[in-house]
């Protein structure tokens, strides 16, 4: 079984990533808080993971912006509270904290031990949060413990966490949350090949894939080519899904996508974006 503390240690790689977006033509976002979260050992792993597969580390700039939005949006159209599962070091408490909703945090000890100790060094207050390995706990009534309403309308954030986690423990723990939380929404993102059983079109696409594993330290045991089975195996509806090539236009980055090699642009249209709804 995958040991979710994998995905704790992708966090200061994917905090490098984003303290570079300042230098970029065009950034994307803003994030002051990320360059408090890395390190050389972390920037190297950036590196390696960008010489691997360059389009990687476009993707994560442009799945960066996609969440914001989720949060932004979500929040416009009512949601009161934001859950970030498995975020490592999301600062979006952080970057949102003057919008009209409470933020919780859900993740491993050690990584929010570190993230409060950081903040507080700098003089930041971390949000209410949740230390638990999120596959195995009561994350609805933890959650609750520390003042979530779960009959108030809510956004999850879950990014970076599925490609990393065993296969069977997703549909249970969605299920758990969907049992418990009366109205959610639930936005991740993912890669749409069946990783389980390593299929893939090219082997191409298989050695891109790997070199960005190696690179990050962890493996990438599921994907979901079919995004039925979360409203056959679990109560919910896909709200809605997308390829993050398919964001570059709007986002100002088309023409970088464009001029990729067409085989780096097929491999890109394995990693995709999905928000699913309960309620």
């Amino acid at each position: 079984m995958i040991d979710i503390n994998e995905i704790g240690a992708t966090a200061f790689v994917i905090a490098s990533i984003r303290a570079l977006e300042p230098e970029k033509p065009t950034p994307l976002f803003a994030d002051p808080y990320a360059r408090w979260f890395t390190n050389d050992r972390a920037r190297t792993a950036a590196e390696q993971m960008d010489a691997a597969f360059p389009p990687s580390t476009t993707m994560v700039r442009i799945r960066t912006r996609y969440f914001n939005r989720f949060v932004e949006r979500g929040i416009e159209d009512g949601a009161s509270q934001v859950v970030l599962v498995g975020g490592g070091f999301d600062m979006r408490a952080h970057h949102y904290r003057d919008r009209d909703a409470a933020f919780f945090e859900v993740d491993q000890k050690a990584v929010l031990e570190f993230k409060r100790a950081t903040l507080g060094r700098n003089g930041i207050e971390q949000p209410p949060s949740l230390f638990a390995n999120y596959l195995e706990a009561d994350i609805p009534g933890g959650l609750a413990d520390i003042g979530f309403d779960p009959a108030a309308p809510t956004l999850m954030v879950w990014e970076g966490n599925t490609m990393y986690l065993p296969p069977e423990s997703i549909m249970p723990f969605l299920n758990r949350l969907a049992g418990a939380i009366s109205s959610f929404r639930i936005a991740f993102d993912y890669f749409s090949v069946d990783l389980q059983s390593r299929e893939f079109d090219t082997e191409e696409d298989r050695q891109r894939l790997e070199g960005v594993e190696r690179a990050m330290g962890a493996s990438f045991p599921t994907g979901f080519p079919d995004l039925t089975v979360f409203e056959t195996e679990a109560p919910f509806r896909v709200a809605e899904s997308g390829s993050f090539a398919g964001l570059a236009e709007e986002y100002g980055l088309g023409k970088m996508v464009a001029g990729y090699p067409e085989d780096w642009r097929e491999t890109l249209k394995l990693y995709r974006y999905c928000v699913l709804e309960k309620g």
